[in-house]
């Protein structure tokens, strides 16, 4: 077995990757249902804080969850966001600790939002419905800025929606190590392919189930068009060293860097994808959640 140094993964993401091998936990049992429930499990008890709820306002509905801070700013955006998994896993319920977090240390409202899951519906569904709820929701959030967020697939729904959908709605997008290369696989998938927390198989995965939809609409986030330029937002993008999504997200930062946007970027070098969901257990991803939340999220008049 590779040490940690090897891995590249922080000591506690190193130990956690190391008891997930010895206990064997199955990439896939044959069964999405029992997939999912394994997935939500796995979460509840190794990331969530047993107090990750404390004093948030939680307002759960049919396919969202509006989570409100005990203490808002009057400057604060509104959050809404799309959750990672895929489009096969996870839910806003597995999501809930991060997104207290995130409502709390921002002191505003994160409004977050469940879709259909593949491959039981198609993208096209699940696009469409998601796309219905968040333009439904920006009608209601009229008296703040709206920043949309979204981690893994959800980062490239995000960019998707903000561009084809929502055009000049967003102040800003936050990317958390999102899918952005539809086509290639980088170098990082040969080093981070097993062993940390996202196989390169189960992104090979996902992306037989997403790519199609994407490119038969012409959208390439690593070749955008001239008009997805003109209508990019200022956007925050988030990337983690130790994940097969790393490269991608290294190569479209540096793309972006000359477009007329406020683009930030945070790298983590010793962190693995999904690293957010641990924020509630492990140190290294609550410290890395808080750096975020300073400079990915500026409020109202921060430069």
């Amino acid at each position: 077995m590779p040490d940690m140094e090897t891995w590249g993964l922080n000591e506690e993401f190193g130990r956690l990757a190391m008891a997930r091998k010895i206990m064997a936990v199955p990439t896939s049992t044959g069964s999405y249902v029992e997939d999912r429930d394994n997935a939500a499990r796995w979460i509840a008890r190794f990331g969530s804080g047993a107090e990750a709820d404390a004093g948030t306002w939680v307002d759960s509905g049919e396919h969202s969850v509006v989570i409100r801070p005990t203490q808002e700013s009057v400057d604060s955006p509104c959050v809404l966001y799309i959750h990672g998994g895929g489009m096969v896993y996870y839910s806003t319920a597995v999501f809930r600790p991060f997104l207290c977090m995130l409502a709390e240390a921002l002191q505003a409202p994160v409004d977050a939002f469940d879709y259909l899951k593949a491959p039981e519906h198609t993208v096209e569904q699940s696009v469409e419905q998601l796309a219905q709820h968040i333009t439904a929701r920006c009608r209601g959030w009229t008296d703040r800025q709206l920043v949309l967020a979204g981690d893994s697939v959800g980062g490239l729904l995000a960019l998707y929606i903000s561009l084809r959908i929502l055009p000049e709605i967003f102040s800003r997008i936050v990317l958390i190590y999102p899918v952005l290369d539809l086509r290639t696989e980088r170098e990082s998938y040969r080093t981070y392919g097993e062993g940390h927390f996202l196989d390169r198989d189960s992104m090979r995965f996902f992306k037989s189930i997403i790519t199609p939809f994407f490119l038969a609409r012409d959208f390439d986030p690593m070749a955008l068009q001239g008009s997805d330029l003109s209508r990019l937002p200022d956007c925050s993008i988030v990337t983690a060293g130790c994940d097969v999504l790393r490269d991608e997200g290294l190569v479209w930062a540096e793309h972006m860097a000359d477009r007329s946007i406020d683009l930030r970027h945070q790298h983590f070098p010793d962190l693995p994808h999904d690293f957010c969901l641990y924020a509630g257990q492990l140190n290294s991803a609550r410290r890395a959640v808080a750096e975020i939340v300073r400079t990915a999220f500026p409020m109202k008049g921060q430069s």
